[in-house]
């Protein structure tokens, strides 16, 4: 019985044994391939290129910190929008029977954009009309009436003088010449009413057609003939783009050293490598109450038409103050998490310096501390090099950086 018991505990143990020993075998050869694998590398050109101070020597340029001028701006982003934009409505509802514009063909003010059909309000005139010269066919009666009134009223005037007539029969033409008055003003009143409805028909018929409050171009046309329209329905919508409006947020800290009439500095980013010029208009005296920032309304004179509504516009506005500072080349500045630095060479060596910066201008950043002026730092390759890693300076051309740097005046920018 006890044989029986090890004989199946061999059985058992055994395949644990060898499956053991096979790993062990892929593991012993994978540790040999990789050992194999970074002999050959070193042997083949030594350290990598983020390695130690041991590995090969990076290659990177060098730039010059410098001293200059820096005028302080603040940048703004906004979209172009047309001053004036209006969409031209009827004023009475009805079907349209002719629209003279079409999208893109420019208007003046004044001009008739569409007709609306008119049938029904010039049969209302003609009746209207007809109305008055029944009316005054009216009045021509009651007038001939009072005259015959008046002129048996003063004949028996004179029996009553000489005792006649009795003074009842006077007074009844009396009342009789009255009632012929108060006929006739009252047909002259259905007269004064008939002409008033006939001159709010004929403001009607004008209001049939429709003209352009401003001059432009058309931006849209919304419908077509034959539609119906009522005094919601827009015809074209009219777009003047002889000035051109931005629309932008200034932050608390900039909004309150913006004064209306600052000129700016816009540049479109579908129009590369031309500038556009324009003035602060206005000012929001009100700010977000979620974000502190304030509405600051730019217009742009549009001569030649080049700036569509809808493109996209970088603002640069100068605060009017400029000062002497020291300056650091843009690529030179890199990052460690949120904290800013240079790259200096010490003994072949990359060393990491944290600098305080200030405004931005193009290819200059202002320097508040940590560096002076003179100071070589590392521009190119400054992105691929860690504290102490080994570097060599390239050969530069005769128009270095350090000379570019020395001659820059830039101004900054928040």
């Amino acid at each position: 019985m006890l044989k029986k018991i090890r004989i199946k505990h061999l059985f058992i143990i055994l395949p644990l044994v060898v499956l053991a020993g096979f790993i062990g075998l892929k593991v012993f050869l994978a540790v040999k391939a990789k050992s194999s694998i970074q002999t050959t590398a070193t042997s083949q050109g030594g350290g990598g290129g983020r390695g130690g101070g041991g590995g090969r020597a990076q290659q990177v340029q060098t730039g010059l910190v410098s001293r200059g001028k820096i005028s302080e701006k603040v940048s703004l982003t906004g979209s172009l929008k047309a001053k004036e934009r209006v969409d031209v409505n009827p004023k009475i509802p009805g079907r349209l029977t002719e629209i003279k514009f079409d999208t893109g063909q420019a208007v003046s003010r004044g001009a008739l954009i569409a007709v609306i059909e008119d049938d029904e309000i010039r049969q209302q005139l003609e009746r209207s009309k007809a109305a008055i010269a029944v009316v005054d066919a009216s009045i021509a009666q009651r007038e001939a009436e009072l005259r015959n009134a008046k002129v048996e009223l003063d004949r028996k005037k004179q029996l009553v003088e000489a005792g006649l007539l009795s003074q009842n029969e006077l007074d009844a033409l009396e009342t009789r010449h009255l009632v012929a008055q108060s006929q006739l003003e009252l047909a002259r009143a259905q007269r004064r009413q008939t002409e008033a409805e006939q001159r709010e028909l004929a403001i009607r018929q004008g209001q049939t057609r429709v003209y352009s409050p401003i001059g432009g171009i058309v931006a849209r046309r919304h419908v077509d003939t034959g539609a119906m329209v009522n005094s919601s329905t827009p015809i074209v919508t009219v777009v003047s783009i002889s000035q051109m409006v931005i629309e932008a947020m200034a932050a608390e800290r900039d909004i309150a050293r913006v004064e209306r009439g600052m000129p700016v500095n816009v540049t479109i980013d579908s129009l590369p490598g031309q500038q556009f010029t324009g003035r602060v208009m206005r000012i929001a005296p009100l700010l977000d109450p979620q974000t502190r920032n304030g509405l600051v309304e730019i217009e742009i004179p549009n001569r030649d038409g080049r700036l569509k509504g809808e493109m996209f516009a970088r603002i640069e506005l100068g605060l009017g103050t400029e000062r002497e500072t020291v300056l650091l080349p843009r690529d030179a500045l890199v990052y460690r998490g949120e904290q800013p630095g240079v790259y200096t060479i010490v003994s072949d060596t990359a060393k990491f310096l944290v600098v305080e910066t200030g405004l931005t201008h193009e290819d200059k950043v202002e320097v508040l501390s940590g560096l002076k002026e003179g100071d070589v730092v590392i521009t190119r390759g400054s992105n691929l090099i860690k504290d102490g890693d080994r570097v060599r300076t390239m050969e530069k051309s005769s128009a270095g950086p350090q000379k570019q740097a020395a001659s820059a005046q830039p101004s900054g920018t928040r």
